[in-house]
């Protein structure tokens, strides 16, 4: 019957996805698991033609609790699914449900230690290991250009009182380093800033030539331009965060200052390009001129 998040139903065409929804109200005792099974139609299909329905059920029983008036046609999905999903997957859902609680608890409770005018990554607060930068890389987005790996973090102005409505993406890239052994190499190679509604705004630190740059920032807006919602889904949630953690907190007049802490490392910081003329020596210590490096660095993409 599954294969995976999909299901196939013995009298339907087509699978269904499986989404499901735990119960993450901390002060109810329940184990109910909300499943929302979604028809894979064919593209060039109406959208009304998509079969959707939606159980909710005890994991620990396995019985659905409440059930909705339904079609006949529904009916005999719903019993279908509930009389042959897997018990091992059952299993696993019941584990999902404990890590969804888990995570809530630790969320409803956690205050930042860093200072308000620090951007602070989603990594960092949906896990206690942290980051790319503490080599935890399972909550980071994985993104391939042009046969190149690269890992994508994303950053969150957390003071209560700033309304940037702003995500700082963190660009590495994942490579093999052959000698003197072969191993995995994890490489920051660009910071850009965009707009919660998915606009570039500046790119402030650059390991990459000017065109790549443009290239790269593109295919990763063609092909990732959705999860926009879930930034702003994220940016809430440390715009929360930061409210218990900095009450009373006055807006900050530091955003250039906050965002030095995605540098590379100490010898290449990010400044504004109004701290530098065209012809003066170049603030990241590079020794050429600020007009042949990070004037160029920093441009922003159309």
């Amino acid at each position: 019957m599954e294969i995976g998040h999909v299901v196939r139903f013995a009298s339907q065409q087509h699978p269904f996805l499986v989404q499901t929804a735990p119960c993450l109200d901390l002060d109810c005792s329940c184990s109910i698991m909300g499943l929302t099974l979604s028809e894979l139609i064919p593209p060039n299909s109406q959208p009304g033609d998509r079969l959707t329905f939606t159980l909710r059920v005890c994991l620990k029983t396995w019985i659905e609790h409440d059930p909705p008036p339904r079609s006949l046609e529904v009916e005999s999905l719903a019993r279908e699914f509930m009389s042959r999903f897997p018990s091992e997957r059952i299993g696993e859902l019941a584990k999902e449900f404990e890590r969804a609680r888990a995570k809530a608890g630790r969320l409803s409770s956690l205050t930042l230690t860093s200072s308000a005018d620090q951007l602070v990554s989603y990594s960092e607060v949906i896990d206690e290991g942290g980051g790319i930068r503490e080599g935890v890389l399972r909550h980071s987005f994985f993104f391939v250009f042009e046969g190149r790996e690269f890992l994508v973090e994303d950053h969150y102005c957390a003071n209560p009182e700033c309304d940037c409505q702003e995500v700082h993406l963190e660009f590495w890239e994942r490579a093999h380093d052959f000698a003197p052994k072969r191993r995995l190499k994890i490489v920051q190679r660009l910071i850009a800033t965009f707009t919660l509604a998915g606009k570039l705004k500046e790119i402030r630190f650059c390991e990459e030539s000017t065109s790549t740059t443009k290239s790269l920032v593109r295919a990763w807006l063609r092909r990732c331009g959705k999860q926009f919602e879930e930034f702003q889904r994220r940016y809430a949630l440390l715009k929360e965060i930061g409210t218990r953690s900095f009450p009373s907190q006055p807006q900050t007049t530091t955003r250039v200052d906050s965002r030095q802490q995605l540098s590379a490392n100490g010898a290449l910081q990010i400044h504004s390009a109004q701290q530098a003329r065209r012809n003066d020596p170049c603030p990241c210590g590079s020794g050429l001129k600020f007009k042949r490096c990070c004037a160029r660095r920093s441009s922003v993409v159309d």
